[in-house]
C-alpha cells in the first residue's frame, strides 16, 4: 500500500513539474488539473509533492472569473451553487455596469489550488447540460411531428429538463462527496480559512435570490434528472456525453 501510495505521489509530482512548464499554456493546465483530482481522489496533501514555492501560490485564497459579464440564467447560477458546494470554494456574482444594462459574471472564490478545478468543472458540466437539453429538445419535436415548434414550448421543455438536470447532478455529486468525507473528511470540505476570508470579504453585500422556473413538464423533468445523475463528468468529448 505504502509503494502504491509513493508511486501515486511521483505521478502528481510529474503532473505538477507539467504545470510549471509555462511553454505550452493548455498543457500546463490540463497537468495541474488531473493533479489536483488524484490528489483529492487518494488524499494527498500539497506538502508531500510541492515545493514551497509553488505551494505558497497555491495556498493563497483568491477569485476567478467563471463566466464573462452577461445576463446570466437561472440555470447558470443554479450551476454555480451545486459545484461550489462540491469543490470547496464559494462563490458569487459581481455586477458590472454598462451604458445598456447591468451585467453579472459568476465568480469562484477559494485557494488557487481549488479554483481551477472547480472553474474547470462548472464549465464541463455547463457544456453537458447544454448539449443535453438541445438534444432533449429536438428529439421531443422529431418524434411529435404534429407538436408546432414554438418558443413558449420550448423554453418550457428545456427549462424542466434543465431543472431536472442540475437535481441529478447535485445528487450524484452529494454521493460522490458522502463516500469521500468518510476517508477524507476535511479536504472535501470548504477550507475554514476560506469560509472566514469570504465572510469578511462579502461583509455587507445584499443577498441575491435564486428560484428556479416552475417545472411545467414533468417528463422533461424526469429525463433531465435520470440524464445528470447518470453522466460520469470526468469524461470529456460529446461523444461519451450521448452515451
Amino acid at each position: 500500500m505504502l509503494m502504491e501510495q509513493q508511486k501515486i505521489i511521483r505521478k502528481v509530482k510529474g503532473l505538477l513539474a507539467i504545470a510549471r512548464d509555462q511553454h505550452n499554456d493548455e498543457e500546463s493546465q490540463s497537468a495541474f488539473i488531473l493533479a489536483q483530482k488524484i490528489m483529492l481522489q487518494y488524499g494527498i496533501d500539497a506538502t508531500e509533492v510541492e515545493d514551497d514555492n509553488f505551494i505558497s501560490e497555491a495556498d493563497q485564497i483568491n477569485e476567478e472569473s467563471v463566466t464573462v459579464a452577461k445576463r446570466l440564467y437561472w440555470w447558470e447560477r443554479r450551476l454555480a451553487q451545486i459545484i461550489s458546494q462540491n469543490f470547496r470554494v464559494k462563490y458569487f456574482l459581481k455586477t458590472v455596469a454598462s451604458q445598456q444594462q447591468q451585467k453579472k459574471r459568476i465568480v469562484f472564490y477559494g485557494f488557487g489550488r481549488d479554483l481551477a478545478l472547480a472553474k474547470e468543472m462548472y464549465l464541463l458540466a455547463y457544456e453537458v447540460l447544454v448539449f443535453h437539453a438541445k438534444v432533449f429538445v429536438d428529439q421531443l419535436y422529431k418524434d411529435n411531428p404534429q407538436l408546432k415548434r414554438t418558443r413558449y414550448v420550448t423554453e418550457n421543455v428545456k427549462s424542466s429538463y434543465m431543472n431536472g438536470f442540475l437535481l441529478g447532478l447535485e445528487e450524484r455529486f452529494a454521493e460522490q462527496v458522502s463516500a469521500l468525507r468518510q476517508v477524507y473528511e476535511l479536504l472535501v470540505l470548504v477550507p475554514e480559512a476560506v469560509e472566514l476570508a469570504y465572510h469578511d470579504y462579502t461583509q455587507g453585500w445584499g443577498k441575491s435570490s435564486l428560484k428556479a422556473p416552475a417545472v411545467e413538464v414533468s417528463a422533461a423533468y424526469q429525463k433531465g434528472y435520470v440524464k445528470g445523475k447518470g453522466i460520469d463528468f470526468t469524461k470529456r468529448t460529446v461523444a461519451e456525453k450521448n452515451n
